[in-house]
């Protein structure tokens, strides 16, 4: 109960209004709808706003399961734009740090606000759960008190498997790294050479490009690199740049494509529409994802019930499988949620968030009660992290976990079997 108080008489009846205000407010007890923890989500809400919308998704359908509240608390959303900026995110989590009903930060598609700002966000001890971004250094701050969780593709394991993809499956010669020029981009040329050195190809080669890449652009760089004798090429973009290079792709004249093997960065706004299918069929295109779609010929009844709980959320976005855009995000998005409402069991909920919060990491990592996900049944996912013995133990997922994909002519996902 909340009772205000507006004087509008004499200084008599103000006076009365304001001690009838504190002594209801001391002696009403708290119920338990006034009782919140907020859940945050930092995420680019302009250019890249699918995949934020497809994470935020993802979240509501498995706090929804929960009717919204745990241990009698209320658990509310708080959505918040970066907008691709790493300052601005760093603001954002300031804003979270004054928020005294915080419990946890959700991250978005964009490795650089968290790969940049990983120093403030661990020695502020913000509980942050990343369900996209692949970033490598993202989950390995030097310490055992590591405050990033990730349920995500984590680049220090794809860059093997898409290499592992263009030598084996495309039979590629003289692969060819066209990286955005980003850290996300730094993280992949280490790990990609690394695995490409490991292959026999001593000296690949490496483009880069910035967020200002446009048609012309791109097609200047596939003729330069189809010139230097590259066969295929390792891309690492998101949607906007990487719409330009297919496009300049299928564009080219036959004799002169090549298979482009990508991160999933691509699959996360509107690059289905900006390349659209009759372009799509002029190219070899493959994609990473998790090992699970919607699209698939199957679905469990657990992943039946969850496509239900979304179409009943979303009715008018999400009315089948299809209106599950930048699917990543919402798997990933709810499969977190999930472990993280299952970690939260255990804890004992108190009013100082900082403590709260440290025992919630501390469950994350200790979590012995099995979750049922969409991708898989997840296993003590976490662990306390070690740089040298245990680099992994804040990713929740593995080599084992990836697929490789490709859009449908309508525009799906769908996975290669």
């Amino acid at each position: 109960m909340r009772v205000v108080s507006k004087g509008n008489g004499h200084a008599g009846f103000r006076a009365l209004g304001r001690w009838l205000f504190l002594l209801v407010l001391i002696t009403t007890p708290v119920s338990a709808d006034e009782k919140t923890l907020k859940i945050y989500h930092d995420a680019d809400r302009s250019v890249h706003a699918e995949s934020a919308q497809s994470i935020e998704r993802g979240i509501h359908t498995a706090l929804a399961e929960v009717n919204y509240e745990a241990q009698g608390y209320t658990l509310e959303f708080v959505p918040q734009d970066h907008r691709g900026n790493v300052l601005r995110s760093k603001l954002n989590f300031q804003a979270f740090l004054k928020d005294p009903t915080a419990l946890v930060m959700f991250s978005g598609i964009h490795s650089p606000p968290l790969i940049r700002n990983r120093k403030f966000i661990n020695e502020n001890k913000i509980l942050t759960l990343v369900p996209w971004a692949a970033g490598g250094p993202i989950t390995r701050f030097p310490s055992t008190e590591n405050w990033v969780f990730r349920l995500s593709l984590d680049d220090t394991q794809v860059g093997a498997v898409l290499v592992n993809y263009a030598l084996k499956t495309k039979h590629c010669k003289a692969p060819h790294l066209l990286l955005e020029n980003t850290p996300w981009g730094d993280s992949n040329r280490r790990t990609m050479g690394t695995a490409l050195v490991q292959a026999g190809i001593l000296a690949p080669e490496v483009s880069r490009f910035g967020f200002s890449l446009k048609r012309n652009g791109a097609d200047y760089l596939l003729r330069s690199i189809k010139e230097s004798g590259g066969d295929c090429i390792i891309l690492v973009a998101n949607a906007v740049e990487g719409s330009n290079i297919a496009n300049a792709m299928a564009s080219l004249p036959e004799e002169l494509r090549m298979p482009i093997i990508s991160h999933w960065g691509i699959s996360a706004g509107n690059f289905h529409e900006k390349v659209p299918q009759d372009m799509r069929a002029r190219i070899d295109l493959n994609f990473i994802q998790s090992c699970f779609s919607f699209n698939k010929g199957y679905l469990s009844k657990f992943q039946q019930t969850v496509l239900g709980k979304a179409q009943q959320l979303f009715p008018e976005e999400v009315r089948d499988a299809s209106g599950i855009k930048s699917p990543v995000g919402f798997i990933h998005g709810y499969d977190l949620t999930r472990v993280m409402l299952k970690a939260l069991e255990g804890v004992e909920i108190i009013d100082d968030m900082s403590i709260t919060r440290d025992r919630l990491r501390r469950g994350l990592e200790s979590l012995q009660q099995p979750v049922q996900g969409l991708i898989r049944v997840y296993e003590k996912p976490f662990s306390v992290f070690n740089a040298d013995s245990s680099p992994n133990a804040h990713e929740a997922l593995n080599a084992q976990d990836y697929c490789m994909a490709y859009y449908g002519k309508n525009n799906e996902i769908l996975l290669v079997e």
